[in-house]
């Protein structure tokens, strides 16, 4: 079959016009062709592991520039054939216009080489592109992440320090005092000072190790427990295995807080608040918590359930790895929220 390549922009003759033709024609199937070269960059991102990436972008590449490469041997050869049509069995155009022949597998591989390096270009381009677009929206995230962490330890601060909170703590710890239980006082005073060094301290990370979370709800539960006297029980379980595992910070309190508005709802009821940390396989840790009374019973109309904030912070964190389903009526309260199984890396090696 005859083919041709375009005339060489150093011609000191200017160009056939139909070989300008030829040219916006295989420009135009390279434009055509790369959407086809950043659909595989968008389909290779999707893929776990290095190497079946680069081979999916590397397998495009040279097929695109083997389609685009016969396209341009096919358009060259057709306008050739009509505009030149004694050219017939020749491949290059001299600087006067004349056809001189040369082998196919030359023209051709040529051909390929320049083709390749173009659509490799194209390609790394997207990869880029798709790079940096993933790296602004990871900043999004953290930022997004971090935000919410700090709308959630501002809440809780307001939450812990309000005058209802402390007048109700520090007037428990004094009715212990008059009735000479000085033992509870100071148990409620020790744990108290717990909760606030919690919510007080230093920490800034979005994810805290998990015995920091349960150690924070765990004092907020005594206090209500003792409190509440006779009617709050409260217990936290967790395997010790666990307790390096990374949660966002303040992710317990508000369900915590919820468990105890129902527990406590009617008065003078006894009931029992069951904190559980657990692991579901390998990459996934489990936390419950439950709230429900001694003999069954629970309220006609219990507190309303309200996991809004706690949902939208996992999907911040967490995106769609992690999720959050409860119930709130007249047979209890439960609470479920699974997320990723993440542990401090750093801190296990140091204790090994």
């Amino acid at each position: 079959m005859p083919v041709f390549m375009a005339p060489t922009f150093a011609a000191p003759q200017p160009a056939p016009a139909w070989s300008w033709l030829a040219m916006g024609l295989v420009a135009l199937a390279g434009i055509l062709l790369t959407p086809i070269l950043l659909v595989v960059v968008r389909v290779a991102d999707r893929c776990t592991g290095q190497a079946p990436r680069l081979v999916l972008i590397v397998a495009s590449v040279v097929v695109v520039a083997l389609i685009h490469s016969v396209i341009d041997t096919a358009v060259h050869d057709i306008l050739l054939s009509w505009f030149r049509p004694d050219a017939q069995g020749t491949m290059f155009v001299n600087e006067e216009g004349r056809a001189t022949p040369a082998p196919m597998h030359y023209y051709v591989l040529m051909n390929f080489i320049i083709l390749l390096w173009v659509h490799a270009g194209v390609t790394a381009l997207g990869v880029l592109s798709r790079f940096n677009m993933k790296m602004r929206r990871q900043e999004v995230a953290t930022a997004e992440a971090r935000a919410a962490a700090n709308h959630a330890r501002l809440t809780t601060l307001r939450l812990q320090l309000s005058p209802h909170f402390m007048f109700n703590t520090l007037n428990a710890i004094s009715s212990l005092i008059l009735v000479n239980r000085n033992a509870d006082a100071e148990r409620m005073l020790t744990r108290l000072s717990d909760f606030l060094r919690a919510s007080l301290g230093p920490e800034e990370a979005e994810l805290v190790p998990l015995a920091s979370e349960l150690s924070a709800v765990s004092a907020y539960l005594d206090i209500e427990s003792l409190r509440y006297d006779g009617q709050l029980n409260a217990e936290v379980v967790s395997d010790e295995g666990l307790h390096e595992a990374r949660v966002p910070t303040f992710i317990l309190q508000p369900l915590a807080e919820q468990a105890v508005a129902h527990a406590v709802s009617p008065p003078q009821r006894r009931a029992t608040i069951r904190l559980q940390a657990s692991s579901e396989g390998v990459d996934r840790l489990v936390v419950t918590i439950r709230a429900q009374a001694a003999d069954g019973s629970g309220p006609s109309s219990p507190p309303p359930l309200d996991l809004t904030a706690v949902r939208s912070r996992l999907t911040v964190v967490y995106g769609g790895q992690a999720g959050i389903e409860g119930t709130s009526d007249a047979g209890g309260f439960t609470a479920i929220a699974r997320l990723p199984l993440k542990r401090d890396d750093r801190n296990r090696e140091g204790v090994q």
